[in-house]
């Protein structure tokens, strides 16, 4: 389900993402140097919530350039992001192996499933702990309607990924020497929070709770906001038992387009530090000034991660 160019290194990718309002995208240049902020060349956004041919193509005439490769990010209900064993067999064993060990946690054939995985890493402090991977599976339809259309649209679609990978490569660019990130990210469909470290996605929780809707009365979306950080407080202690390796001093809080308190809330109900991320100071703007503004930030947060293909490609490679 993910892929990516073999050889070279690519300029920088273009990058979208499918949110409940409509689909953003952006190009992002590959930096030059390491201490170098990734720099957003252009950003464009089309209104209506579904990715296809018509709109594909009004937004290519607003964010392509000239030899970015594409990357997609399928929606939040396309795909299952599982943790398994890493199987013990052979490198050419292990997708049927993987595929095996899925088979159970999923609601159709594994023979129909695309899939990818990572390691969660290993540390030298758990020499015994058993290793594990991230498994991103959909439906082989899915992955290929959405690249169907990039064909049809004439785009150069190179890879297919998922949210997670997102969180993590903005994680990357954020954190601090020695310091893991906990990134808590409010969207319409629910709450994303992963734990990553060294740029390495350790943890992943999806909350299916809608505490941005705008029609919640203030009870539903206090109990709801509640039920959120009951999740997040657990994750922080497994973390802490766990992964005692990994340094959480804070959580950061993604951008939101309306914050109706819930800012506040978690920053009086977490046991640690809230902060917001101020995405300005990890890229460079001066191009698309329009994301100065949080509220653009937050629509375009996955598509920004998920255009940082230079950061981080360690889901296991699956052509198109």
């Amino acid at each position: 389900m993910a892929s990516w160019l073999r050889t070279g290194r690519a300029p920088g990718w273009t990058a979208v993402a499918a949110e409940a309002d409509g689909i953003y995208g952006v190009s992002i240049s590959t930096p030059k140097l390491p201490a170098d902020r990734p720099g957003v060349v252009s950003c464009g956004f089309v209104a209506g919530g579904q990715l296809d041919f018509e709109s594909l193509t009004i937004l290519s005439k607003q964010i392509a350039v000239s030899g970015y490769p594409w990357t997609a990010t399928l929606g939040r209900e396309a795909y299952n992001i599982l943790v398994v064993v890493e199987p013990s067999v052979k490198h050419d064993e292990l997708d049927q192996a993987v595929r095996w060990g899925i088979s159970t946690m999923i609601n159709y054939p594994a023979n129909e499933a695309d899939i990818a995985w990572m390691k969660i890493p290993s540390h030298p402090s758990q020499p015994n702990r058993p290793a594990h991977l991230y498994v991103a599976a959909a439906r082989h339809e899915q992955v290929a309607l959405c690249a169907d259309i990039f064909k049809k649209a004439k785009l150069s679609l190179q890879a297919i990924d998922v949210r997670e990978t997102a969180h993590r490569n903005i994680a990357a660019l954020v954190e601090r020497p020695g310091e893991g990130v906990a990134l808590l990210s409010l969207g319409a469909l629910g709450v994303q929070f992963t734990v990553t470290f060294q740029g390495e996605l350790f943890l992943d929780r999806f909350v299916k709770e809608t505490i941005l809707d705008p029609d919640m009365d203030e009870l539903a979306r206090e109990r709801a906001s509640e039920r959120v950080v009951l999740q997040v407080q657990r994750s922080l202690d497994f973390v802490s038992r766990s992964l005692p390796f990994i340094d959480l001093s804070r959580v950061l809080l993604a951008p939101i387009q309306s914050d109706p308190g819930l800012r506040r809330y978690f920053e009086q109900n977490l046991p640690v530090l809230v902060e917001d991320i101020d995405l300005a100071t990890a890229f460079d703007f001066s191009q698309t000034p329009e994301l100065l503004q949080t509220e653009s930030q937050a629509g375009y947060f996955v598509a920004l991660g998920a255009a940082l293909r230079f950061k981080n490609q360690s889901l296991v490679d699956k052509h198109l």
